[in-house]
């Protein structure tokens, strides 16, 4: 009788995982084709458009040609993803080294300042980046706090402004992602096994020694990830260089709409955005190698 029970439920077992793995591709298949549409076709329609004949007055009309995608061959196109990529890698450099020292020290208190310290973060992130930026465009001008208090100590010239300028555009967007850096190394530093700091502990290294030789080996691959989601973010600023900066510290955002909102011509921006599409996927083709190859030499 209990063999006769054991067979029965025996099939009922094997097909229980085979079941969930259906019912979890049900419920992935809606956001799925979502993000499917939603990037494929935008994606379809912006290629045509950078495809087509630039008319008069702004308008186009459908063809094929290359005209727009040879005016990315000039300098001022390399410079202008030249300065965007440098705004992004500086970006990336000063915020994995804030956030990733204030990650793991978070992750050493105790609980309750744990939390404290989360709701902190995720209440700053409540802040509209409009809020941000022109909080900082007060700050920074003549007759802001931080102007004034360098003027009296003369450090600063009567009159002078902090913005519009490179540190200014910089200073700002790190302020704007370091709590989405911090938030993305804390779970993989608070799932750090405590045994081997205190095995490095007892063999003589210092705190400093040990974060920087042990735990820092360990987050090769959330630091590159990092590295890769802010210079994904900074890449594409609009707002924050735009009224922080100067035309020359305009990144790409900001000459893709004046070209197709100053300019009108479309063709053209769509040109600009496809090959910021064609530079994203080739850094994340590249971080995918190297995390890889970084992964097989561990």
């Amino acid at each position: 009788m209990r063999a006769a029970e054991l067979s029965v439920q025996a099939p009922g077992v094997a097909t229980a995982p085979g079941r969930e793995r259906w019912v979890l591709a049900g419920l992935l298949t809606a956001p799925g084709l979502y993000i499917l549409i939603m990037a494929v076709v935008p994606a379809f329609l912006m290629v045509q458009l950078s495809l087509a004949h630039r008319e008069v007055a702004g308008l186009w009309s459908p063809g094929f040609e290359l005209t727009q995608y040879r005016q990315l061959a000039t300098p001022l196109f390399a410079r202008i993803m030249g300065f965007s990529l440098m705004l992004a890698l500086a970006g990336a450099l000063i915020c994995v080294s804030l956030a990733l020292p204030a990650a793991y020290f978070i992750t050493r208190m105790r609980r309750r300042a744990q939390v404290a310290w989360l709701v902190f973060l995720l209440g700053s992130l409540s802040l509209s980046e409009v809020l941000i930026v022109f909080a900082f465009q007060v700050l920074l001008s003549t007759s802001g706090t931080l102007a004034g208090a360098l003027t009296t100590v003369g450090l600063l010239a009567p009159g002078a402004s902090l913005y519009p300028n490179f540190p200014a555009v910089l200073t700002c967007l790190v302020y704007l992602l370091l709590p989405y850096v911090i938030l993305f190394f804390y779970p993989a530093l608070s799932q750090l096994d405590p045994e081997v700091e205190q095995a490095a502990a007892t063999m003589g290294a210092s705190r400093l020694s040990t974060f920087t030789r042990v735990v820092l080996p360990m987050m090769r691959g959330q630091i590159l990830t990092g590295v890769l989601l802010v210079v994904i973010f900074t890449f594409g600023a609009y707002l924050t260089p735009l009224v922080l900066g100067r035309p020359p510290q305009w990144t790409i955002a900001i000459h893709i709409n004046n070209a197709a909102m100053g300019a009108g011509n479309l063709p053209l921006a769509a040109a600009y955005a496809v090959s910021v599409v064609a530079f994203m996927v080739a850094l994340l083709v590249l971080t995918r190698v190297l995390s890889r190859r970084k992964a097989s030499e561990a």
